[in-house]
């Protein structure tokens, strides 16, 4: 039986004699995690600031006529069921909307004069029921001067949207807004307002599908899952806990969750921000564009808080596919930002060629977010002996045997390290006689895809070549290409400022 934490069932093949091929020696080895100090002092007086002249400007007359968005009993049904679908979490449903806006002075739902001459439309939606919503804006194309939030009525803030979105493709997935409500706000330039045209395509309705608080970590987890705030890591692994992130993203009418986590590559002398997830998670370019990243989402071992990561801040928004390939289920993502984490710490992972699916006994170490909890911490061991499933070979990937804690939806993609905090591989899901007991870890195995098997496809990024940023001048389409962290201009012809 084999599980892409779907409950799927296969045959069970007998143990794969596939062997490893020698991976060459990167550059630079990333054997050290890299690790990035922000400072975060006024990051919420600064959300606070930018929700206070979002409301000070916004106009009534907009926000009185809302959209409303209302789920059939089947439809909520779905979206609160929180279930796992084809190896990812799914935790709400996409409900087509296909309302246009066309921005101006005669616009229906509200408009007001600023003092400086620009115009300002402020909108709002609402999802009766929703624990959080998310829009598609599809097609996604503004002005220069335009600039897009996104904010809710007591706190929550983001944006500016600009241009053709995140990662320039013509869509945006705004940041998640907690609560059955989000409020639009688009500040453009006098001259361009006429011009100016905002489509909702579909409103993300993010349902009550995620656990409650429970005596470990959260109800909904199996009860040999071990929240990673209780467990003893070793001080090689747990600078992982800031590269870790829990992605929310939207895929065939649905929003999901899985794991994964910031890859270091090669060059010391920049920053890019590559994320490592499943190929079952991500893998089409509309499901990376969608992808919100949740760093830091953890909690203490007393008083397990298990609520969803909505009401965050959110890091990211918006990623681009580098590099991917189903035979070793990876995705390489890039974000569309580098992150700026809650406690101000981000860690890049170092990762090691070394392959570990044939040498038993190997000791591998997993940070993740089992049913969409707070980080939960793992260990495995190589197990040779464990049966093999068809559809993964070993060599392709790596079979082990949990030996504290364990994995759950939600957890795919998330990236397994060695001794030395390094990767070796990320989560595809479970291979044995009863996978739908995920603490059976006698009858099961925790398969992984293995980093030395593909590393060849991902070395001409991680390893140098793809991975500089560019200096101010240079072309680019996202801000992640740019040094600065700054990609502005027309659409087609930006630069790095």
């Amino acid at each position: 039986m084999l599980r892409l934490w779907s409950l799927t069932v296969l045959a069970v093949a007998s143990l794969s004699t596939v062997p490893l091929f020698a991976a060459p020696v990167p550059v630079r080895m990333a054997t050290d995690s890299e690790r990035e100090v922000y400072d975060v002092s006024d990051r919420a007086a600064q959300q606070a600031e930018l929700h206070r002249s979002l409301v000070e400007r916004e106009s009534p007359k907009g926000l009185a006529r809302a959209i409303e968005v209302r789920l059939t009993a089947e439809e909520r049904a779905e979206a609160d069921a929180g279930v796992v679908v084809d190896g990812r979490l799914r935790v709400g449903i996409d409900k087509p909307v296909a309302v246009a806006f066309k921005i101006g002075p005669a616009v229906k739902f509200g408009d007001v004069a600023a003092a400086d001459g620009a115009f300002v439309w402020s909108g709002r939606v609402s999802a009766p029921g929703a624990t959080a919503i998310r829009l598609n804006l599809a097609p996604f194309d503004l002005p220069e001067s335009a600039e897009l939030y996104v904010y809710s009525a007591d706190g929550q803030a983001f944006g500016p949207y600009a241009g053709r979105g995140p990662v320039d493709d013509g869509q945006l997935w705004t940041n998640a807004i907690f609560g059955e409500e989000v409020r639009l706000q688009l500040r453009v330039a006098a001259d361009e307002a006429a011009n100016t045209r905002l489509v909702i395509a579909d409103v993300g309705y993010l349902g009550a599908g995620l656990p409650m608080a429970g005596s470990n970590l959260c109800a909904a987890n199996a009860a040999c899952v071990i929240n990673a705030g209780c467990a003893s890591i070793p001080a090689a692994i747990a600078p992982a806990r800031d590269a870790i992130a829990s992605i929310l993203f939207a895929s065939g009418g649905a929003h999901y969750i899985c794991t994964g986590g910031l890859v270091a590559d090669s060059d010391a002398a920049s920053v890019v921000p590559y994320f490592l997830t499943a190929n079952h998670c991500v893998s089409t370019s509309s499901e990376a564009s969608s992808v919100e990243t949740y760093f830091d989402y953890e909690t203490s071992c007393q008083n397990p808080n298990c609520t969803q990561p909505y009401g965050s801040t959110g890091d990211t928004v918006g990623s681009q596919i580098v590099q991917a390939n189903a035979t070793g289920d990876y995705t390489l993502l890039r974000l569309s930002s580098t992150p700026v984490t809650k406690d101000g710490v981000t860690t890049y992972l170092g990762w090691s060629t070394t392959a570990v699916a044939n040498t038993n006994g190997t000791g591998l170490y997993r940070l993740s977010h089992p049913q969409g909890s707070p980080q939960a911490y793992s260990t495995q061991s190589v197990d040779t002996s464990k049966v093999t499933c068809r559809s993964w070979p070993r060599g392709s990937w790596i079979y082990s045997r949990d030996t504290s804690g364990a994995t759950e939806g939600g957890s795919s993609g998330s990236p397994v390290l060695d001794s030395q905090g390094r990767i070796v591989g990320q989560l595809s899901g479970a291979c044995g006689f009863n996978v739908n007991d995920v603490c059976d870890s006698a009858s099961n195995a925790t398969v992984d895809g293995a980093f030395a098997s593909y590393y060849t496809q991902v070395a001409p990024y991680l390893a140098g070549g793809g991975s500089q940023c560019s200096a101010s001048g240079a072309s680019c389409s996202a801000n992640s290409q740019c040094c600065s962290g700054s990609c502005k201009g027309k659409p087609g012809a930006k630069t790095c400022k």
